[in-house]
Formats: C-alpha cells, sequence, structure tokens
C-alpha cells in the first residue's frame, strides 16, 4: 500500500464501500447558519468592559456624595410610604433643618380613629427615647388591623412598634432600645442607660399585677379582687420606696441627723429621664387612667414618692406629647370609644 499519496476525498458524503459519512456530514457547514461575525466585531458586554477600563478612577469625595444621594432617596421613599390618612410627623426638627445626621422611622400603633396615637407603652416607651436622644426623626401611626400596602414591604408581618434607621428594619422592642442607645451615643446624644442598675429593674412587675387586676370580673367586694389589689399595691409600695430612698450619690456622708435620708430626685435614676422611666411611665399611666375609669382603682394616696414621680413627667413634653390621650387609654380597656376631635 501507498502511505505516501494522499487518499481521495468523497465528496458526496459516502464512504468507499457505499455507506454515508455522517461525521463529514456534521463536520460540513450547515447552509442554514449565520454567517461567523468579522474579526473585529465586538460583543455589547466587551465594549462595556472597555469603557469602564478606560474609566477615570472615582475619588472617596464622589463615592461619599453617591452614598448621600442613595441616602436622600431612600428617605423619600420611607416618607412616601406613609398614607394621607396617616401623616407623618417630623419630631426635633423641621423640614429647612437641613440634612439628617440619620435617617430614623418611627411607626407606632394607631388609636381608635386610625390615625391618633393608640394606647400602647411598648410604642410611647421607643418614641420617648428617640425624644430624649434630640435627634431628628419621624414617627407614624399605623393601625395594625388595616396596615397599608405602602408599610407592608417595610417590615412584613411585624405589628407596631417598628423602627426603620438608616435604612435598618428593627421590630423587636428591646432591639430597637439597644440600637438606639448604641448608634446615638455621647458626646452628640445623651447617654439614656441608668447609672444604678437597681433602676433597671424596678417596678418591673407593676404593670403584670394590674393587668391581673383589671382583667378580673368579679364584683368590687369579692375577695378575690381584693388579694389581686393588694399584691399589686404591695409592688406600687416597692416602687414607692425606691422612690424615696436617697441613690449612692445622694447620700451626705457627713449627715449626722438620725433621721433616714430622703432621696430629692425627679426620677428613677436621677433628676433626668433614662431608659428605666421611658419604660415605667407609659404602664404607670395606663394604670391611673384605666384604673380609676374602668375598675375604680386609685394609686393609693400613701405612694407619694408615685404621686411626685408622676407629677414631674406630666411637666416634661417628652413624656406628655408622646402619651395617648386619656380616652384612648379607656377604649383599649373595653371602654366607650372616644368622639372624633373637632377640627
Amino acid at each position: 500500500m501507498d502511505y505516501d499519496r494522499e487518499p481521495e476525498v468523497n465528496k458526496s458524503g459516502d464512504s468507499e464501500d457505499g455507506e454515508r459519512d455522517y461525521l463529514k456530514e456534521y463536520a460540513s457547514e450547515d447552509p442554514d447558519l449565520p454567517p461567523p461575525p468579522p474579526k473585529d466585531y465586538k460583543y455589547d458586554f466587551e465594549e462595556s468592559s472597555e469603557a469602564s477600563s478606560q474609566a477615570e478612577p472615582r475619588s472617596l469625595a464622589a463615592m461619599a456624595d453617591q452614598v448621600a444621594q442613595q441616602a436622600v432617596k431612600s428617605e423619600k421613599s420611607a416618607s412616601s410610604s406613609t398614607t394621607d390618612e396617616n401623616p407623618s410627623q417630623l419630631v426635633n426638627g423641621d423640614e429647612e433643618s437641613g440634612p439628617r445626621t440619620h435617617q430614623i422611622f418611627l411607626y407606632v400603633k394607631a388609636g381608635s380613629d386610625r390615625e391618633c396615637i393608640g394606647c400602647c407603652p411598648f410604642s410611647q416607651r421607643l418614641f420617648m427615647m428617640l425624644w430624649l436622644k434630640g435627634v431628628v426623626f419621624n414617627v407614624t401611626t399605623v393601625d395594625k388591623a388595616t396596615k397599608p400596602k405602602q408599610l407592608k414591604d417595610i417590615a412584613p408581618g411585624a405589628n407596631p412598634p417598628f423602627l426603620l434607621f438608616n435604612g435598618e428594619e428593627l421590630t423587636d422592642v428591646q432591639k430597637c432600645e439597644d440600637y438606639i442607645e448604641a448608634e446615638l451615643y455621647p458626646p452628640r446624644y445623651p447617654k439614656l442607660a441608668c447609672r444604678h442598675p437597681a433602676s433597671n429593674t424596678i417596678g418591673v412587675d407593676v404593670f403584670a399585677k394590674f393587668s391581673a387586676l383589671i382583667k378580673f370580673n368579679g364584683q368590687p367586694t369579692d375577695p378575690r379582687r381584693k388579694m389581686l389589689e393588694q399584691r399589686l399595691n404591695d409592688s406600687l409600695r416597692k416602687l414607692n420606696k425606691y422612690l424615696g430612698e436617697p441613690l449612692d450619690d445622694e447620700i451626705d456622708a457627713d449627715d449626722d441627723d438620725d433621721e433616714p435620708q430622703v432621696s430629692s430626685r425627679k426620677f428613677i435614676d436621677g433628676d433626668c429621664m433614662t431608659i428605666a422611666d421611658c419604660n415605667l411611665l407609659p404602664k404607670l399611666n395606663i394604670i391611673r387612667v384605666a384604673g380609676r375609669e374602668r375598675i375604680q382603682y386609685e394609686i393609693p394616696e400613701e405612694f407619694a414618692g408615685i404621686h411626685g414621680y408622676l407629677t414631674n413627667a406630666d411637666s416634661c413634653e417628652e413624656f406628655t406629647q408622646t402619651c395617648p390621650a386619656p380616652g384612648e387609654i379607656v377604649w383599649a380597656y373595653g371602654g366607650r370609644k372616644p368622639r372624633p376631635a373637632r377640627n
């Protein structure tokens, strides 16, 4: 056999024995396919890649401007999520106060008309904290039964209160509290944490004792009612005692008087409100209003420390401006629905 001779090509696609050469047919060009692109053709992704590689590097200032613009867009987006029925209220600032350091949007429970502030000690707790911090923020009331469609994308499945803090969604009250205290710190913002550890836990069981009392359906003369009322008074007595005793920094070591020293502070941990006050004052206010109007219960007059404490709170807008109306508290505990306010 002559191995140097080139084999003859069968252009018909058939082998010498008469069978079809499918490999050759597969390798041949398909007349139905479009012709290949020219060698200098560039696809879209190649052009964009080449353009980006030739672009000048961006400075840190330019990137910071872009971040600021995105923050403004997110603020407008969050503001537009409120409805006409539930307008957003700006606190600690105005529309002309310039750019905000933080984009904070608080959503609290709505009242009987689905617009006013409702009876919710947890909502008021966060409301008071942000107000005390002095930071500019927006607050919007939300009716959990008819939650607006615009808010379902912000905190799906969450009931008020919930918080949007620089785009971070927070729905747990304790986490909201911790986040506010961690992000808004001195020297620009006041510290709200208690200086004395005992201030964090005093009165922690008061509201639970009141809830058990107001849920009792028996007669006022029922011995079980007397027992529940006594348990509430015992808890209030501990709180009253703590408010009357001087804190460590109030004790006068040079006082030789045999009479026990009495505290002159205004609030739980001193003369300024703290997180402990944001937690306890809304609950004491509910006890004060719902107790009197619904079950004829009054905080005993002998608890002068508690009455003085509430009087001091009533003189602070951080408390009074975040409180629900008395009628809303009564309605929340089974009373008559308040009449709509006249314009």
